[in-house]
């Protein structure tokens, strides 16, 4: 599992960043503070070095470059929660910024509209930040406010451009990124089928990966530019983004086709609430071995219980502590209902993180569905 670090949360989505993500800000930092910055401010020095201006504006646009990826996100998050698809969480790494949703649009017109905010943020942020560059070059020139300009001049023109080039990027039809997403809407749009669809945009996506793998390597290769490596490591990652989005449509459009009901385990052990916690586990965890129990009091669940919740109690205090203050309420509890879809079903297990989910009717619950048992159903069903 990749380390993810919490750093905050916007409109009630967790933003994340990726172990990864330290290592382009370093090299950013590095690039933009100890060898661009400095040639910008002296271009007339012969070896020009980096001094305590370039360093920190290394850092400060390093930082802005991903609050501009990070703003790109959330407009994609944005549209998404307006048209009804929770975001689980936004995530910065290496190559960017992805913003996680718990399922695939299921309109033309939703996914047109979620991918194309994003390129339109970008282009917004590339149009301020070079208004605030164009203003500040023309102050610049009457001399008024000396040589101190020089600074966010630079500052505004790497911003800009940065953005532009981000939004001309991800505008390009390949999917996964947002033009191939914005292509999978129009051709989903007009077929009336979102396999066909995803299929040419895939694709298109892949083309687009070989093209920049084919020109990377052509750069380092034949003109010893080491940039090219990075044309080549994108190429490589689009090129895997492509076929799992693939995969991942192909596994929804199977899920969709089958009930709650249908994949839910239907043996349900219950517990009563006021057992110790030594005791459940002796009694009820070790000789069944299921992942999650039903708390109840005889006549309606009270709650549910599983064994990572007793991972949180220190061992000691097993023997004091009861089930019934240990287990998830009821009323905190994230339901499945019987007739509902298990794609679903996936998406409301991947906003949870849980193993499993209790599937209830009225005050019951007559199962559970699981990672396992998706998967299990996935194998079956491609075999």
């Amino acid at each position: 599992m990749r380390s993810l670090w919490r750093i905050g949360r916007v409109m009630g989505i967790d933003i994340t960043v990726d172990a990864s993500w330290f290592i382009i800000v370093a090299l950013l930092i590095y690039t933009l503070g100890f060898i661009e910055f400095p040639r910008e401010l002296r271009p007339r020095a012969f070896a020009p070095r980096a001094d305590a201006t370039s360093i920190v504006l290394g850092v400060a646009a390093s930082l802005l470059l991903f609050a501009s990826v990070l703003a790109h996100e959330l407009a994609h998050s944005w549209m998404a929660i307006q048209r009804g698809i929770l975001v689980k969480r936004i995530t910065l790494f290496i190559f960017g910024g992805v913003a996680e949703i718990t399922d695939e649009p299921d309109r033309p017109s939703s996914e047109f509209l979620i991918a194309i905010v994003g390129p339109l943020m970008s282009a917004a942020l590339a149009l301020v930040f070079g208004a605030a560059w164009l203003w500040l070059t023309l102050l610049d020139s009457t001399a008024v406010a000396g040589r101190w300009l020089t600074a966010p001049i630079v500052l505004m023109s790497v911003l800009a451009q940065a953005n532009g080039s981000l939004a001309l990027f991800n505008l390009a039809p390949g999917f996964p990124l947002d033009g191939g997403r914005v292509l999978r809407a129009i051709l989903w749009g007009m077929a009336g089928d979102i396999r066909r669809a995803t299929r040419w945009a895939t694709r298109a996506g892949q083309f687009i990966a070989l093209v920049m793998i084919g020109i990377g390597g052509a750069l380092f290769f034949f003109w010893s530019n080491s940039g090219g490596l990075w044309y080549a490591l994108i190429g490589v990652f689009l090129w895997s983004a492509a076929s799992e989005g693939y995969r991942q449509m192909l596994m929804l459009q199977t899920l969709r086709g089958v009930s709650v009901r249908q994949l839910m385990t239907r043996v349900v052990e219950t517990v009563p609430p006021n057992i110790s916690l030594i005791e459940f586990v002796d009694t009820h965890l070790l000789p069944r071995r299921e992942q999650t129990f039903v708390v109840s009091d005889g006549i309606a669940a009270l709650g549910t219980i599983a064994f990572d919740q007793i991972k949180r109690v220190q061992r000691a205090e097993w023997s004091i502590r009861r089930v019934r203050e240990v287990m998830t309420p009821r009323a905190n509890l994230q339901v499945l209902a019987p007739e509902q879809s298990a794609a679903s079903a996936l998406a409301r297990l991947s906003a949870s993180e849980q193993e499993e989910l209790p599937v209830m009717e009225g005050a019951q619950v007559v199962g559970f569905v699981g990672q396992g048992a998706l998967a299990r159903y996935l194998r079956l069903k491609a075999q």
